[in-house]
């Protein structure tokens, strides 16, 4: 059994707005999310002014050409595929969570659950740097003469 995600249901209140929101009835509406490849469209990401792809959606295309596996399903149970297309037709913000994800983990982020010992230095300069050194005394010339 895999992670059924369900469409998302949003929540849109006008609570505080200037004109709307300041009596104690105010107004509230729930809608559906939408799907990545909607969301992009929404919001104008899905290609620039010059019909270019948009840098967003190139790293979101990727990402979807470097899967090799995951656990979603669809609401009735059916497997999402493991492609560019099947993470396009996912809730965007679970999309872009799991591209943000990988995206940070290409940079260089550990897992937090990952097995290295608390007592591990993440990152910190090491002491080497920092511990204090002498000058030495210069170096006695050697003679021919033994000893």
């Amino acid at each position: 059994m895999g992670y059924r995600k369900t469409v998302r249901k949003i929540e849109v209140s006008l609570k505080g707005h200037k004109v709307y929101g300041l009596d104690a009835e105010y107004p509230v509406a729930y809608a559906r999310g939408k799907n990545l490849n909607e969301y992009l469209h929404l919001v104008g990401f899905a290609e620039t002014d010059d019909g270019e792809t948009n840098y967003l959606v190139k790293q979101l295309e990727a990402f979807g050409d470097a899967l090799i596996s995951w656990n979603l399903e669809n609401e009735d149970g059916t497997p999402v595929p493991c492609t560019r297309e099947g993470l396009f037709s996912i809730d965007n913000d679970l999309a872009l969570s799991l591209a943000k994800e990988w995206i940070d983990c290409l940079g260089g982020k550990v897992d937090e659950a990952s097995p290295l010992d608390s007592s591990s230095p993440s990152g910190e300069p090491s002491p080497v740097a920092s511990i204090p050194m002498e000058t030495l005394s210069d170096p006695h010339l050697s003679s021919s003469v033994p000893a």
